[in-house]
């Protein structure tokens, strides 16, 4: 397999975490892939696939993906951990700009559209928050990330609405803070973005039809018990973390992504969905 950090021709890198996901990793693979030949270039582009304690056939089907779309890479962990398998991905990727991608959450639109406006922004974000008219997100996951996001504006002053969807990175600017980065689980994404923003990075919040493409695999009540706890934790490695200057935190709407990218994706853009 060609070593990633030896191409100098890619562009970018597509990290996306993978667990037990044998159901639908195929097949949202193929739709990624397409998209992204048509955005960024067939050829210029690779998956980075961080698989963590799958007990399906994710392994192998991670494997044969990295050979198929070479030189892709598949990375294997022993345990299940999203945050140390963001961290590993974003550590293994060598190319300029880094996708976050996770493969039951995505957004073609975003994809085109953040590709085209890259150079205006270190982190630009998909958000199924910044617009409740949009939002395809089942009653109580909403509720959640609504209590989260409010934690987060009352602990650490977050003023964003959404820490967790699909980002594309400027890895030079962003490598410091991935070095930094002290938590994992589903905090790992949250802290790296809290650290740009008191490091005074460009981010751009866009809104995305967010709709679940799999059934939820945690009970509320368990999500809500592990979050406090880990918002704890958070809190206590930000307080080292101060503050550089005035946050750089600008928003979109659905309707400029949507006009950005008509002519890169027209049929995907008359269509507002996951």
């Amino acid at each position: 397999m060609q070593d990633v950090r030896t191409s100098e021709a890619l562009a970018a890198s597509v990290v996306i975490p993978l667990y037990n996901e044998e159901q639908i990793l195929r097949q949202n693979l193929e739709i990624l892939a397409a998209c992204f030949d048509r955005v960024i270039g067939a050829g210029k582009w690779l998956f980075i696939l961080v698989e963590n304690g799958s007990t399906d056939a994710t392994p192998r089907l991670a494997d044969a993906a990295a050979e198929r779309w070479a030189p892709s890479q598949a990375i294997h962990l022993k345990e299940s951990n999203y945050g140390s398998a963001l961290k590993t991905g974003l550590r293994a990727a060598a190319t300029k700009w880094v996708y976050i991608v996770d493969i039951e959450q995505w957004d073609l639109p975003f994809i085109a559209w953040s590709w085209r406006k890259r150079a205006s922004y270190d982190v630009m974000m998909a958000s199924k928050r910044a617009d409740p008219s949009i939002s395809r997100q089942q009653y109580y996951r909403r509720l959640l990330s609504c209590g989260l996001n409010g934690l987060l504006q009352l602990f650490v002053q977050f003023t964003g609405t959404d820490t967790h969807g699909p980002k594309l990175l400027a890895r030079d600017s962003l490598k410091p803070i991935i070095d930094a980065c002290e938590l994992d689980r589903g905090q790992y994404d949250t802290e790296l973005i809290l650290r740009a923003v008191r490091s005074g990075r460009r981010i751009v919040e866009v809104p995305f039809p967010y709709r679940e493409m799999r059934p939820n695999r945690n009970w509320m009540i368990k999500k809500i018990a592990w979050n406090l706890f880990a918002l704890k934790r958070l809190v206590d490695v930000l307080k080292k973390v101060p503050s550089e200057g005035p946050q750089r935190y600008y928003r979109v709407s659905r309707e400029d992504v949507l006009e950005g990218c008509r002519d890169i994706l027209p049929e995907i853009a008359e269509l507002d969905h996951v």
